[in-house]
């Protein structure tokens, strides 16, 4: 992996995209993103955010199989990329490079780098690894260790928690495919396979949590990369909307940040059929694990940020279900202390496939949208109304 200086940055492209009166402004403050996925707010005001890379060469690369996004391959095209405001704008430089990442051939919906946390001294991200992959007629899976790493190096950093520091350092924190393969804590709850794909990464008060979308937990990091079961979120059984028997659906969380009053608060993606309104936002006690339901009625949402004033932001990835061909998102916004979600006022077409929200320090929104797609992913500043 290659770690660039975090200091200067380089060239920009900076679009606006105008608004109707009476809605929200929506300003594009980056462009030519690959897979883009989290995004995280500096104390410096710089915003970063996570791009899952575009796979590897079908023709070069030495890991390809199956997976849960079509036949891919692995390449080290993972990625960080920093934006920062630059007189009346901004620039984006990619400062973090080499990261492990797989996808189809057509380069969308890639798995790499997804969840981004940054402070004053170090930048956390987590590598998300591949659902299952398999080889063979009929399917035989092929798992990271030893398979997949003896195939391409790059791919001992599927399901890892990684640190750089400003001063340009870069190192392991946590192996979270090892836990998950040593341990497999939700095949107590009816999900016996080894599957792991940490998503984000929240970290205050020397406690670092990840949310781990594969193996349906979060998960408490210590300092010297031990792994502990925080939370285990169980299937539950929904009705299969193609008339078939009912599916026991995984929870699938898909983003952890701190709320206001110490907890974590964790949103929910959910399993195949992804059904509208199944969604939730659970609240998380950090010192026992025991979660409760702080709001629900979403449709897969894929990432939740605090606003200063207590309110939660949601982040839908789509506002109809993944299995509808409506390709829109949506933020809705839980008032401080709970309550019924409102959805956010946009410009019709704003949000395609939404990945990850950040709130700026004068509550604008920052959010990375076209997240399934290679080079066409963007980073949106939505200034709100009053």
């Amino acid at each position: 992996m290659r770690l660039t200086a975090l200091l200067p940055v380089a060239a920009a492209v900076v679009l606006a995209a105008p608004a109707p009166a009476g809605a929200a402004e929506v300003e594009v403050i980056a462009d030519e993103l690959d897979n883009p996925r989290h995004v995280a707010l500096a104390p410096d005001g710089d915003i970063y955010v996570a791009e899952s890379g575009v796979g590897g060469d079908p023709d070069t690369s030495r890991s390809c199989f199956d997976s849960a996004e079509g036949p891919s391959c692995t390449g080290a095209t993972g990625a960080v990329t920093r934006i920062a405001r630059h007189h009346h704008g901004y620039r984006q430089h990619r400062v973090i490079s080499g990261l492990a990442s797989f996808a189809p051939e057509d380069q969308s919906n890639a798995i790499g780098p997804h969840g981004v946390f940054v402070d004053g001294h170090r930048l956390l991200v987590t590598n998300g690894g591949p659902t299952a992959p398999t080889r063979g007629d009929p399917p035989v899976l092929v798992l990271r260790d030893p398979t997949l790493v003896s195939e391409e190096p790059v791919s001992r950093l599927y399901g890892t928690l990684l640190e750089f520091s400003k001063w340009g350092g870069a190192r392991l924190v946590a192996d979270i495919w090892r836990f998950e393969r040593r341990f497999n804590p939700d095949a107590e709850v009816g999900n016996p396979m080894i599957d792991s794909n940490p998503v984000d990464v929240y970290s205050a008060h020397g406690r670092t949590v990840v949310a781990d979308a594969g193996g349906n937990t979060v998960l408490r990091v210590g300092r010297h990369g031990r792994v502990r079961l925080l939370a285990l979120f169980p299937n539950v059984t929904v009705p299969d909307p193609f008339g078939g028997d009912p599916i026991d659906m995984n929870a699938v969380p898909t983003g952890v940040v701190g709320g206001p009053d110490g907890a974590y608060y964790v949103s929910q993606l959910t399993g195949f059929p992804f059904p509208v309104g199944g969604a939730n936002v659970f609240r998380v006690d950090p010192s026992t694990g025991a979660y409760t339901t702080y709001a629900s009625g979403f449709t897969n949402a894929m990432d939740l940020a605090f606003g200063h004033d207590g309110t939660l932001y949601v982040l839908e990835i789509r506002r109809d279900s993944l299995l509808s061909e409506n390709r829109e998102g949506a933020i809705l916004a839980v008032p401080p202390g709970g309550g019924t979600p409102q959805e956010i006022d946009l410009p019709g077409e704003t949000l395609i496939e939404p990945g990850g929200i950040a709130v700026g320090r004068h509550g604008d929104l920052y959010v990375s949208n076209h997240a399934r797609e290679a080079r066409l992913g963007e980073v949106l500043k939505i200034e709100l109304d009053d």
